[in-house]
């Protein structure tokens, strides 16, 4: 989890030095009316991880946490039980795996092929349901931005590293992740776009 974590931050260091680059006008300019701007690739990248991905990461630990917690009232009750009634017959403590309640959506054929390969493929990705960024007012929002995205992400690592496997929240394309699974999501998800960058980047070049 911290490697990811430092990849992650690797990725937004390289996204926010790299914004010192345009002006906001660049920022702003699209190449078509169908296709994103610079500036709304940033927000793009900065809305799904702060409300897809770290707010998944963050339903599996809360779900974790939660599970936990019935655990542990069950084992008190448990061994209330056992000792107001000690002539009762032998009380199992264990418990039962119906109490836990856990997603066990596994992953998509294209969720196992990202994570094994480690990337997405050097190809335009269309997620369903993804709505039409903004176009931001300035530089600073999305360096704002990318520092929120920081700053939620080191908050959420230590507690996702602790989080079972079989907790998982479902990504539209990928089926069921985990909280490693998400984070890792993250860091994926920007290094893919460096191709939409260096697209934009060009268009830029071309039509300065």
């Amino acid at each position: 989890m911290q490697l990811a974590l430092q990849r992650l931050e690797q990725q937004l260091d390289q996204y926010g030095q790299e914004l010192d680059r345009y002006t906001l006008e660049q920022l702003t300019r699209q190449p078509s009316v169908e296709e994103w701007s610079l500036g709304q690739m940033y927000q793009h990248l900065i809305a799904s991880a702060l409300y897809m991905q770290l707010g998944n990461m963050e339903k599996c630990i809360r779900q974790y946490e939660q599970d936990r917690q019935q655990e542990a009232a069950y084992h008190e009750d448990s061994f209330a039980r056992i000792a107001v009634k000690e002539s009762a017959a032998p009380t199992a403590i264990a418990v039962d795996s119906a109490t836990i309640q856990t997603s066990t959506n596994g992953k998509t054929e294209s969720g196992e092929s990202i994570f094994a390969e480690g990337s997405f493929p050097p190809v335009r990705i269309k997620v369903p349901g993804v709505p039409e960024p903004s176009q931001p007012k300035s530089r600073e929002q999305l360096l704002n931005g990318l520092e929120q995205v920081r700053i939620r992400a080191r908050e959420l690592a230590p507690q996702a590293a602790a989080v079972p496997a079989c907790y998982t929240e479902k990504h539209p394309r990928f089926g069921g992740l985990s909280a490693a699974e998400w984070m890792l999501l993250i860091e994926m998800h920007y290094r893919h776009h460096l191709h939409q960058k260096r697209r934009l980047d060009e268009f830029l070049n071309m039509s300065i």
